[in-house]
């Protein structure tokens, strides 16, 4: 099947012809990417991608154009689409595809919440100041908050932000919720695993267990394992427990942009073989074990409860 690929650019990708939410699928997929999850030559679907992001496949198509046009993505004679080549290291994310307004002002709240600098209710105007930015763009920023359960509004003005996972107890507790939910969905009858899914999840986590550590980018990282957790629990096909799980990571992720300490080798390559592990059993049908691995996975010491959060590793 013939390919038209683009010679490859290191340079920060021009992301002006795009809108805020191709940017968005944009800064989705070049994780997924930069993980592993396709060989050089692969097929990437859009079609699959359309469903995991839940979009619509129009979008998706345009950002992978947008990236054939780039080199990253190769196209197809019959429109379809391949990977031509992961990013080369040394290129993060945020210089391939620059982010948008919309992310920019996200990351911050984010940092903020989690670093004490905004309370925890906020009125949009008192955004706009602590922030200099638009309204418009404060609005966008809270409803995407909103959707991902890390805000609310209030009853007649203002906007409620969720707790933040910024101690000991926090952490602990979420590790223990998200045991119940995680190990309960892999033991839900309803439970049917993805196997072209699964097979998607064992190379990124095989790429995550053998790439060099300074080549491992920590948000794609982060994204990586999320996803993981994530699709598992969706196999469940209970839309509460998928709730349940999004809503974890979303919280996960606010602190992962409070502070990005170093990868600790150790934590990456254990949480790649527990994965890889787990989804071992699940290909057999084990899902016992598979739910023994998990509870062990995400099982933590008690102790040291009123110690200051260490950087959460999976």
């Amino acid at each position: 099947m013939a390919t038209r690929t683009v010679a490859p650019q290191t340079q920060g990708l021009d992301t002006s012809g795009l809108s805020a939410l191709q940017v968005e699928v944009a800064r989705k997929l070049m994780p997924i990417i930069h993980a592993g999850r396709w060989s050089a030559g692969e097929k990437i679907s859009d079609a699959a991608l359309a469903r995991e992001f839940g979009i619509s496949r129009t979008p998706v198509r345009q950002v992978l154009q947008f990236l054939a046009d780039k080199g990253i993505i190769a196209q197809t004679d019959s429109r379809g689409f391949t990977l031509a080549r992961r990013p080369a290291e040394g290129e993060t994310m945020d210089e391939l595809v620059p982010p948008s307004e919309v992310d920019t002002l996200y990351r911050r709240i984010m940092h903020a919440r989690a670093n004490g600098l905004i309370g925890g209710e906020a009125s949009e105007t008192e955004l706009i100041d602590h922030f200099d930015t638009s309204r418009g763009i404060v609005r966008r920023t809270l409803m995407r908050l909103a959707a991902e359960g890390l805000a609310e509004r209030r009853d007649g003005h203002g906007w409620r932000f969720a707790e933040c996972l910024d101690n000991r107890q926090a952490v602990n507790e979420s590790y223990a919720y998200r045991t119940i939910i995680e190990c309960g969905a892999v033991m839900e009858d309803t439970f049917r695993a993805d196997l072209a899914a699964l097979d998607m999840l064992e190379r990124e986590q095989v790429a995550l267990l053998n790439a060099p550590l300074a080549a491992i980018d920590g948000a794609a990282w982060f994204e990586a394992n999320a996803r993981f957790h994530e699709t598992v629990v969706s196999w469940s096909n209970n839309r509460f427990l998928v709730q349940s799980i999004r809503r974890q990571n979303s919280l996960r992720r606010m602190t992962e942009y409070a502070e990005f300490a170093e990868l600790s080798e150790a934590g990456v390559r254990k949480a790649a073989r527990d994965h890889l592990a787990i989804l071992e059993a699940i290909r057999a049908d084990d899902r016992k074990l598979a739910s023994a691995i998990l509870f062990r996975h995400l099982s933590r010491s008690p102790a040291g409860a009123d110690a200051k959060p260490a950087r959460l590793e999976d």
